[in-house]
């Protein structure tokens, strides 16, 4: 059987960290097998829909890697990809069901409604419906039009039945039908459901497997009594495990960053993020911990996935990101810290493309210091603009007093040549100074590491001097001494 997958996303919101974790594992489940993916939008909720974020979807999917076959944006043999645009179909299948007998009218109010799942056990007055509808339309068949009244459609579930889920993961789920309430199909606004339109889509599209989270596990007995009411074949399920927080709680936006926007607007690369979503759910039964997208795919099963609650880990992601900015190419790493001072204003896009041998200094420069993309800014800010505060702790410890001015003088004058130096040259030229001048290396180091970026951390000293220049170099010890000594000589 040729495995065909599915993302099916609604376009009410960023996709959060679940929703790309079962995008991918319907995706390496899929290209795991040969199998093709395709993209449905699932836009029947028309008050939460909108276009902006069916194309912020498309474009943080595609930012992941996850490709897909067919979709909305390219078309497919099973079209349309927009459930908005499949509403003849479900109106069809509604009436299917009205004329099987499956369903009934159901004029409860939403009061209700809420009342009545406040009641207990056998104080129920019937499956999910206070009003007594079923019994109503068992009598009157069809259900009595309300005069105007709205009303929904319930699915009539079928008494002292066991429905067996035959979950890929966690084997045999049993349950009792008189467990399972009579379910809406269609809501009062004539709109279809989710537990509807998911299976006819799935159905009519040829979906063979579906990979969901375990909140869904209860939904599946429902569809796959759908699916035997018009005589569809139900795909394999396969539910994944849920996602928690550091607390061990559902992972939420209280946790922190929980869209993939927000990690992509924090720097973190795309396969990174994707080599993590993995682990939430899957073990390779190795020490490895780089995965590119494509040995995921070679090395995928399902009998390697977890059904236990995976907690995600800010740390170890961060972690993984930083193996990933030194994994991937060097041209591309450029490429990405260069955008990101561009949108900090440290420079323009020209400047960009017109200092780029210098940005590559730059990058290499912060080397491991780069966990995210964005920690560019504060290890490079300082290349880029002469007008940098000082660290107070850190001035207050190196640029203090009049000795120390007059060695950054000293050393500044070392530096006159009128040519470019490399690391490795400047570094002798101070190493020479500090024999010659008996100053102590700490005296030297520090204070024109604090002259030349205005803290105590970051690059290798002689990397700066090297990027800098002379020129600059010098400018900047000028501006410490005058530091100093606008101090009195003591700060």
């Amino acid at each position: 059987m040729d495995i065909r997958t599915r993302f099916a996303p609604s376009p009410t919101g960023d996709i959060h960290l679940g929703n790309a974790n079962t995008a991918l594992f319907n995706y390496l489940l899929a290209r795991s097998g040969g199998g093709k993916v395709a993209l449905r939008i699932e836009d029947t909720d028309v008050e939460r829909s909108r276009a902006d974020y069916e194309e912020r979807t498309i474009d943080t999917l595609r930012w992941l890697g996850l490709d897909w076959d067919e979709g909305p944006d390219r078309g497919g043999p099973y079209g349309p990809y927009r459930q908005s645009e499949r509403l003849e179909t479900y109106a069809v299948h509604v009436r299917r069901l009205i004329d099987g007998g499956h369903v009934y009218r159901c004029y409860c109010t939403r009061e209700e409604l809420v009342a009545e799942r406040g009641r207990a056990g056998e104080e129920r007055k019937s499956r999910g419906c206070p009003g007594g509808c079923r019994l109503r339309a068992e009598r009157q068949a069809g259900g009595k039009p309300g005069g105007g009244t709205p009303f929904t459609v319930r699915f009539r579930t079928p008494d002292n039945e066991t429905v067996v889920v035959n979950d890929m993961l966690r084997g045999e789920i049993a349950f009792r039908s008189a467990e399972i309430d009579d379910f809406i199909i269609v809501r009062s606004s004539g709109a279809p459901v989710f537990l509807l339109t998911n299976l006819v889509d799935d159905a009519l599209m040829g979906i063979t497997h579906v990979v969901r989270g375990e909140d869904h596990i209860s939904n599946t007995p429902k569809q796959l009594l759908l699916a035997r009411a018009f005589g569809y074949a139900a795909p394999e399920y396969l539910h994944t495990a849920v996602i928690l927080g550091p607390d061990r709680s559902k992972l939420s936006k209280r946790h922190g960053a929980v869209s993939v926007e927000q990690f992509r607007r924090e720097g973190y690369l795309p396969e990174a993020l994707v080599n993590y979503l993995a682990f939430l759910g899957w073990n390779p039964k190795d020490e490895r911990e780089i995965f590119p997208l494509g040995e995921l795919v070679r090395e995928f099963s399902v009998k390697a996935m977890s059904r236990n609650p995976s907690v995600f880990d800010h740390r170890r992601l961060l972690f993984l990101n930083g193996q990933w900015m030194r994994t991937i190419e060097k041209d591309r790493l450029v490429s990405l810290c260069s955008r990101r001072l561009v949108e900090h204003g440290y420079i323009t896009a020209a400047e960009a493309d017109e200092k780029r041998q210098t940005l590559e200094k730059i990058v290499a420069a912060a080397g491991a210091r780069l966990k995210t993309v964005a920690d560019i800014v504060p290890q490079a800010d300082f290349f880029l603009t002469e007008d940098f505060p000082y660290d107070e702790n850190g001035a207050a410890k190196h640029l203090k007093d009049e000795e120390t001015a007059v060695t950054l003088e000293a050393a500044a004058e070392r530096l006159r040549s009128g040519r470019p130096r490399s690391a490795a040259e400047m570094e002798e030229i101070v190493r020479d100074f500090i024999g010659e001048t008996g100053v102590s290396s700490k005296k030297v180091i520090h204070p024109l590491r604090m002259a030349l970026t205005g803290r105590t951390e970051g690059p290798g000293l002689f990397e700066i001097m090297e990027i800098l220049g002379e020129e600059r170099a010098r400018a900047r010890i000028a501006r410490a001494v005058e530091y100093i000594r606008r101090r009195g000589g003591s700060v």
